[in-house]
Formats: C-alpha cells, structure tokens, sequence
C-alpha cells in the first residue's frame, strides 16, 4: 500500500519512562505543557506507577480521577474567591481530561464525556480572569465549528493567529501548545476544531475529514475578520501536526490569510500517515470496525486498535485499506504556488525523513518568501510538534511573526 522506506515517527528522545513509544510520547506531550501552565511535573510523574501500557484503559481511568480532583478542588477555591488558583487548577483539570481522552474509545460515550469535561474545565478557567474570552460556535452547514476567541484588553487592532491542532489534538490543547505565548507577546488567538477533528466531533461524531479544508478554515477567516478587534493586515494561521496540511490547503485558497505557519507542513496525506504507520498498512487481510477486536493482542495492541479506529472513523471509510485510499484525496497539489504570503515552515528532525521532505518541498514550492526551521535533538526539540520545548518552539515562531507582522 505504499513505500515505508522513509518513516515518520514522533522523534527520537528515548528516555522510557513507560517503556512505550506511543505512551511515552503521549507522556512527554502532557508534561510539554508544563510551561504553559497545563500541568505539573509531579502530578503528571504520580500516574506513573497505575499506568500498563497494556491496558489504555489504565492511561484513562488515571487522568480521569486526576483531572477529576483538581476540578471538583478548583470548584470549592472558586467559592472561596481564590480565582487565580481556581484557573490555574481549571487549566491542569482541562489539559489532563483531554490526556484521558487520547486513549479513550471514540465509539463510547465515555470519551466523549471526557473530551467535554476538557471544554469546560478551560471555558471555567478564563470565566475567572478579565481578559477577553468567548467559547463560539461558527456556523458551517448544519453543524457548527467550535471555537475561542482570546486577546488581550488592551485598545486598538489586534495581531491576530487562528489556531489549530491535527488529528488527535484539540483547540484547548493548542492554547498550551502556542495560544498562551501567544498572549504574552500580545497577540489574539482563535482557537477553533473543524470537520473530523476532535473538539468539533465532540459535538457531530460522524463528521469526517475533508481533503479540501480550506471550506471550513474560510468560515474560521469570516469569523475572526468579523471581530473589530482584529487588523485584517495582520492575521496569521499556524497549523500543527494534520493541521500542517490543513493549514496549506486554506492558505493557497484564501488571501486574506496575511502569514502562514505550518509544524510540520504535509503536502501529501497518504504519504505521510503510511510512513508513519509502517508495516501495519502491508497487512495482507484488510482490517475493519467490525473485525479490529477480534485481531490478537500479539499482532495488534489495544492502543493499535484505538489508533485505527481513530483512522477509519475520522477518514469516513469504515475500513484500513478504504481509509488510506481516502488519503490519496489529501493532496495540495500545484495550488501551493498561489501562497504569496510570508510562510514558515517548521519541522523537527526526530519526525523522519518523510517528514523532513514534504516541509522541504512546502518550503521550496511556495511563491511567497519562505523560512525553514528545524528543529534539533541537541535543542531538546526533536520531537512531534517540538512537544518537548514548546518555549523555544514559540520563540521561533512568534519572534518570526513578529518580524512579518512588525513586533
């Protein structure tokens, strides 16, 4: 189904704390966070010894009394009048209800509890600050696509940077990732899940991804130019992860995005996701919801198995072989010669050689002045979205916006 001999993967730092690529990464992910206010070290090292990798029920069950405590403890702070520890534990509580999430069925209700137990923990955190903030529903269709608005109080036209994750992550998640340093330089942020992406299906379970993702991201562009706040001269788009495709795809179609970040930018999905899933793909039988159970533990995982699901569900194709073909649609393409705008491209070494070529083909290919970043392991920021220094991951960025956009 595709040629693995360039992997992508989610880097190179090997500290095995439980012992597990997946589980580690998603460990290093939640304690990443830490500089932006979406953890603590020690609470996140306490879950440790309860977690089998075996079991991601375990993972689950752990951020989900965790994240419990600390919302039902910021509830009776609040009371109190203490609102800078209520938000500070509103935004731990947000960060580790999603945690819990990641290796949550996505075909039980329970995730999805989880995942709005995330949404509300972060609205009750900046429901206790005077900075501005509203949770959105931007119409698109019959749906909506969920979002935040954030900026600082101060007067005038603000920099603006519409915000988005990938494929498992999600527009609370972002605000760790980026949106928090973002508002320390200054700017406003919105924050926004589309079709197929976690926090919009939250709300519509069966709403897939769609190859031409720059129809969702213009209703996004209608919403933040709508906002008198912003200046539409200075409004950027940053996309991690999937949303490193994403976000080329709405840039090549709309102009009025003013700069253009991708971490990393993928110009081709089905490329990408199959050097990512390696030898899994050449399975010689197909594998679909209905049979991905019955599939041994010894040839499959049951974090392997939640992965796939994740796949087929958020791909619309109810089988692995139809979900990768569906891939083949995401493509870029030749319209990525129609972004004029300033692009950069960021990327980290640890990522794979798949990774590292499609951000150098994004880079050269675009007709704007472009910008290269990689990210190295000597830096500590090697990883999947530089996951393990997000501080200087938003200090390239931001110092890179700031120049574009005049600081």
């Amino acid at each position: 189904m595709g040629d693995n001999s360039k992997r992508v993967s989610r880097g190179l730092l090997d500290v095995r704390i439980l012992r597990d690529v997946e589980f580690d990464f998603q460990l290093y992910r939640s304690l990443g966070a830490v500089s932006y206010e979406g953890g603590t070290v020690g609470e996140i090292l306490s879950l440790v010894p309860h977690i089998n990798c075996d079991d991601p029920d375990s993972w689950v069950k752990s951020f989900k009394e965790l994240a419990t405590k600390l919302k039902n403890h910021a509830l009776i702070v609040l009371q109190k009048g203490n609102n800078e520890s209520a938000r500070q534990e509103f935004l731990r509580a947000a960060n580790y209800f999603r945690a819990a999430e990641y290796f949550g069925d996505p075909r039980d209700s329970k995730t999805r509890y989880l995942g709005m137990e995330s949404r509300d923990c972060f609205v009750y955190a900046f429901r206790t600050t005077d900075i501005q903030f509203e949770a959105e529903r931007i119409p698109y269709g019959e749906d909506f696509i969920p979002a935040y608005w954030i900026a600082p109080t101060t007067g005038g036209k603000k920099k603006t940077i519409m915000m988005m994750s990938g494929f498992d992550g999600t527009s609370e998640e972002m605000y760790f990732q980026a949106g928090s340093a973002a508002l320390q330089r200054g700017y406003a942020i919105v924050l926004f899940d589309g079709p197929g992406q976690v926090g919009m299906r939250r709300f519509s379970p069966e709403t897939p991804l769609r190859p031409d993702y720059e129809v969702p991201i213009s209703k996004v562009v209608d919403y933040a130019l709508s906002k008198e706040d912003v200046d539409p001269s200075k409004l950027a788009l940053y996309g991690i992860s999937l949303g490193g495709y994403f976000s080329l795809r709405a840039a090549a179609n709309d102009s009025r995005i003013r700069a253009l970040i991708s971490n990393s930018p993928i110009t081709d999905m089905y490329k990408y996701m199959s050097a990512f899933a390696g030898e899994a793909i050449n399975s010689p039988e197909d594998i679909t919801l209905e049979t991905v159970d019955l599939v041994p533990t010894e040839y499959l995982s049951k974090a392997q198995k939640l992965q796939l699901v994740n796949i087929m569900l958020k791909y619309g194709r109810h089988s692995m072989f139809k979900a990768f073909e569906r891939m083949k649609d995401f493509v870029v393409g030749d319209s990525i010669k129609n972004i004029q705008v300033p692009f950069l491209a960021m990327v980290s070494e640890g990522e794979g050689e798949e990774a590292l070529s499609q951000a150098k083909e994004a880079s050269d290919s675009v007709s704007g002045k472009s910008t290269m970043r990689i990210f190295t392991r000597e830096e500590g920021a090697d990883s999947h979205c530089q996951v393990t220094n997000l501080p200087l991951s938003n200090s390239v960025l931001l110092d890179w916006l700031d120049e574009v956009f005049g600081a």
